[in-house]
């Protein structure tokens, strides 16, 4: 299972916020998405995920064109994770997983025991058993965000799109969550995700995608295509990219 995008466009009415985008994600693999707000990552994302129509070139899901899929067999592949949720109600954790399975349940049925046990498989995959009765509005951001990630893997998807997965959440939560990520890419799945922060691609990514007026700025694994002057050039400040013992690639601020 995999996603290529082929030579993107997408407009909100005469402003161009896509412009000639392409680059693949496979099974197995985590893409990280890189950019400033507002230059095109949830729009890129929404294209994607067949809500919204490009004004050029194609979105192709294992191979066909994303608009040719029907809804229901799109969500059998492809599960989104937003940045928030808060729900109306206080659901349980166990529900809101649940909820994920009615991509495979009928139009008129309700999730029988194999669902129930798809999102109990889910849970303990995310180490959230635990959380099964609680509420989801009573439980941490941290926790929350592992129950739409257990959510998106109860659809039994083959691709997760997380828009901002780590966003508002504490230094531990942040770690924990992308870890997380990570297992789930190393079992098979293809994860692509929208960060802001140069050091998650460079802990977690397999490829790092860096967009800049809307364009392909570096596609790449994170050591190769996440550069000094790319930092400069996306986010207007200057770092230095520094070697820890451990072998890995952090950004140090200059002030």
């Amino acid at each position: 299972m995999s996603v290529a995008v082929c030579d993107l466009a997408f407009s909100y009415g005469r402003r161009p916020v896509l412009r000639g985008v392409g680059f693949t994600a496979e099974r197995g693999e985590l893409l990280c998405v890189l950019g400033p707000n507002g230059v095109g990552k949830s729009t890129l994302f929404g294209c994607i995920l067949g809500l919204l129509s490009p004004s050029g070139g194609e979105v192709l899901v294992d191979g066909r064109r994303v608009e040719g899929i029907p809804a229901r067999e799109l969500a059998r592949k492809l599960a989104y994770v937003p940045q928030s949720h808060a729900p109306t109600f206080n659901y349980s954790v166990s529900d809101m997983v649940l909820m994920g399975t009615t991509a495979r349940v009928g139009g008129i049925s309700s999730p029988g025991a194999e669902h129930i046990r798809a999102a109990a498989r889910s849970m303990e995959r995310v180490g959230i058993s635990h959380l099964a009765e609680r509420g989801y509005m009573r439980i941490s951001g941290g926790e929350r965000q592992l129950t739409l990630i257990a959510r998106a893997l109860a659809q039994r998807a083959d691709i997760i799109i997380m828009d901002e997965p780590t966003a508002n959440l504490d230094y531990g939560n942040q770690l924990r969550v992308l870890k997380c990520v990570k297992e789930l890419a190393r079992e098979g799945l293809a994860v692509i995700q929208s960060t802001h922060n140069p050091d998650h691609a460079f802990l977690f990514a397999d490829k790092a995608l860096a967009l800049r007026d809307g364009r392909v700025a570096a596609f790449g694994p994170p050591d190769e295509a996440i550069t000094e002057e790319l930092i400069a050039s996306l986010y207007g400040v200057h770092v230095r990219l520094c070697r820890t013992e451990g072998g890995a690639t952090r950004c140090e601020p200059i002030i």
